[in-house]
């Protein structure tokens, strides 16, 4: 059934040059052929007329109104209204449009009286038009397909600013295009159109300037019509956009000080708001939020206000709203009364059937009850359906239930609910349009509401997010996880919690990553795999074979890291960062140090090394000379090492440790035959004589030990102190020279 909206209104202009809004709206309850009657398809219209009109700027001779129009009479009106625009461009004004449809529709076109206007020519005669800005808002199903002819790509959020010179288009659609647009008999209005009227009133207005923008107007009618589709038969229902706008500035819809009256909601209160008028028609309904205070524009006359605070307190007063005044709504104004005094959710109340027995619906007990009925037990032959049950329903093949469902259900082959509370297993496949509560087993799951408990299956799909577990091959959380993912592949937005398996990926995460290979944008926790990557700022620790991460507050351990800055350690063979400790073989410092050391001792005349890292913490690689031991034979040391540095002034300190292997260089022998090493500890004081040159002297203690039995340790150096046969401590001095 339903689509869209658009349009744009009151912009700051030069003095020189005039605003004209021109605004065409049409409704139709009646697709033709076999299609149900829509039943508020033109008080939507309606509605959106007087909107306009009262506090969109729009003047009463401008607005065309059409109501079930044939598609001849709704392309005459678009003609009308090209021939009124392109005489109005002729003076110095600013032309913007504004188009409304409420009706029915699919993928190819709006549905008029068994006729259709396609979507390619609808966009055309909006393109065509002559104007600053156009706006069009289809609340109908699938209307999505209008935005899909140039892609349906929705683009980034305008510029907002207090001024504006905004040229384009912005096309809004109350369904995307695969799905069902509804309508209420609750809200007696299509469920988009509602909020989005009720945005426009100033349900909308986040920044509480008393204006409402484009932007504003869209984003509430979003977020309240997918909220509450979510659980309904038809399933969720999400608006789209296609905006396409240059300038400065935001579109203007309404400006809520132009109302005949206004409804100021006090900041001390907040829950849902129903804005009730005289008939008992539901007028405006608010999410409202604890703080600011909300001003609702509205028509003089007599209301009836109840607020629920969710929390089991609801409050109502009448008030009638005087001609160019406003009148606020405070605690002390509210009479305490029950739930039942707001508007009670859903559409047509259900009958009930306790038992429903049915070889494959409609041949049942039930039989073609509409709406289908809410039971406490069910039973399939071959399938069995029902509208809501509080009990058991079992079906051998399949088992449907539209609505709520508390208990236990099984479907042999496949099991639908809208949302389940309780037990639910689904032989191949169980889908569940609302949230699921408790326990859940199939092959392939799909939840479009949240989960919470726990869904073990070969697929698990949560598009609401988890609180609880999933257990399968395969894991998907569109939403938030807070719980846990046990599979081979687990794919969540936010991640509070535990995910394990082979292949882990959250956008957010805070707990736990454990697999073959992790992956998040921002990190707070422990990341355990082969590959860790954490595109944004990690805090906690990475440990794998090969940890990327942005800004690291925390440690990397690992053979390769790499990071942005680093507010901790990194530990690994590579590491790879900004800044931080690094220790490794091998560190690259974005703003680290470099450089070579040369020095001569006791047991090598001959040492250079090659420093890298930070400014206090740093790695080398180090090779030796010694022409002679004491057998006569040259000796090479080959080594690497770490050093801690701390600076005073001019001079510094620095504290090194290494490992050197050691190799004899006499013609007939193997440079890599008797292995021997030595094991460095080095103490030296410098004095930076110009900025990149030091001196350095020092004291050391080395180490050496040899692993072949048939040598002595002493031929190694001509003194020092045997602990054994093939241990020998030799102290002694350090004389050298540093670049860095």
């Amino acid at each position: 059934m339903i689509a869209a909206l658009a349009v744009s209104l009151l912009l700051t202009q030069s003095p020189e040059l005039t605003l004209r809004r021109f605004a065409l709206i049409a409704g139709a309850n009646e697709g033709g052929g076999n299609r149900v009657s829509l039943r508020y398809a033109g008080s939507d219209a309606r509605s959106m007329a007087k909107v306009l009109t009262q506090l969109g700027g729009v003047d009463a001779r401008d607005v065309t109104l059409l109501e079930e129009p044939t598609p001849e009479a709704l392309n005459a009106a678009l003609d009308a209204l090209d021939a009124r625009v392109r005489e109005a461009k002729k003076g110095k004004e600013r032309i913007e449009v504004f188009f409304y449809y409420s009706g029915h529709s699919d993928e190819e076109g709006l549905l008029l009286r068994g006729d259709r206007v396609s979507y390619a020519a609808l966009r055309t005669k909006l393109d065509a038009l002559p104007v600053d800005v156009r706006v069009a808002v289809l609340d109908s199903c699938a209307s999505g397909a209008l935005n899909l002819l140039k892609g349906g790509a929705p683009r980034p959020s305008f510029l907002v600013d207090a001024s504006s010179s905004l040229s384009g288009h912005a096309f809004l659609t109350s369904a995307s295009a695969d799905e069902a647009a509804q309508e209420s008999e609750r809200l007696k209005a299509s469920i988009f159109t509602h909020y989005f009227l009720s945005g426009l009133r100033g349900a909308a207005d986040a920044t509480r300037d008393g204006r409402v923008t484009l932007a504003e107007a869209y984003q509430y009618a979003f977020t309240e019509t997918l909220s509450r589709t979510t659980t309904t038969r038809a399933g969720p229902q999400r608006p789209n956009w296609d905006i396409q706008l240059v300038g400065t500035g935001d579109l203007v819809l309404t400006d809520l000080r132009a109302a005949d009256a206004s409804l100021v909601i006090d900041g001390e209160l907040g829950g849902r708001v129903h804005v009730l008028s005289a008939t008992g028609g539901l007028v405006v309904e608010v999410a409202k939020p604890i703080g600011k205070a909300v001003e609702l524009g509205l028509e003089v006359g007599e209301y009836k206000v109840v607020i629920d605070d969710g929390a089991g307190h609801v409050g109502e007063t009448k008030l009638f709203l005087k001609p160019h005044a406003s009148q606020r709504v405070g605690r002390e104004a509210l009479t305490p009364t029950s739930l039942e005094a707001t508007v009670r959710r859903g559409d047509e109340p259900r009958s009930y059937l306790p038992v429903e027995v049915a070889f494959v619906p409609p041949i049942s007990i039930g039989g073609w009850r509409y709406p289908a009925p809410h039971i406490n037990f069910g039973l399939g032959i071959l399938a069995v359906r029902a509208g809501s049950a509080t009990g058991a329903v079992i079906g051998s093949v399949g088992t449907w239930v539209d609505d709520d469902i508390d208990g236990a259900a099984i479907g042999g082959v496949l099991l639908k609910t809208g949302r389940l509370r309780g037990v639910g297993i689904g032989g191949v496949a169980l889908v569940t349009t609302g949230s699921a509560m408790g326990f859940t087993a199939t092959t392939v799951g799909v939840t479009a509401g949240r989960l919470l408990g726990v869904h073990a299956a070969a697929v698990s799909i949560a598009s609401g997010g988890v609180v609880g577990a999933q257990v399968a091959a395969v894991n998907v959380a569109a939403g938030p996880v807070l719980g846990t993912q046990l599979s081979a592949v687990n794919w969540a937005s936010e991640l509070v919690g535990f995910q394990a398996g082979a292949l882990n990926r959250a956008s957010d995460v805070i707990g736990i990553q454990a697999g073959a290979a992790n992956v998040s944008a921002s990190f707070f926790g422990i990341q355990a795999g082969s590959v860790n990557v954490a595109a944004g700022p990690v805090w906690g620790a990475q440990l794998g074979v090969v940890n990327v991460g942005g800004d690291v507050t925390g440690t990397q351990v690992g053979v390769i890291n790499i990071a942005g800055r680093v507010t901790g350690a990194q530990v690994g063979v590579v590491n790879i960062g900004k800044s931080g400790v690094p220790i490794g073989l091998v560190n690259i410092l974005t703003n680290g140090r470099y450089g070579v050391a040369a020095w001569a001792n006791e047991t090598s005349v001959a040492n250079l090394a090659v420093k890298m890292g930070g400014e206090n913490v740093y790695s080398f690689v180090v090779a030796g000379v010694n022409p002679r031991d004491t057998n006569g034979r040259p000796l090479i040391s080959l080594g690497a090492g770490l050093g801690v540095r701390l600076r005073f002034d001019d001079f510094y300190g620095e504290l090194e440790g290494s490992f050197e292997t050691l190799h004899r260089t006499a013609q007939g022998t193997n440079f890599w035959a008797g292995p021997a090493c030595s094991t460095g500890l080095r103490l030296n004081v410098g004095y930076q004589l110009w900025e990149h040159f030091a001196v350095f002297a020092g004291a050391q203690l080395h180490t050496h030990i040899t692993f072949d039995g048939t040598r002595d340790v002493k031929t190694l150096s001509p003194w020092g102190y045997d602990v054994s046969s093939r241990v020998r401590l030799v102290p002694g001095l350090v004389l050298g020279i540093q670049v860095l």
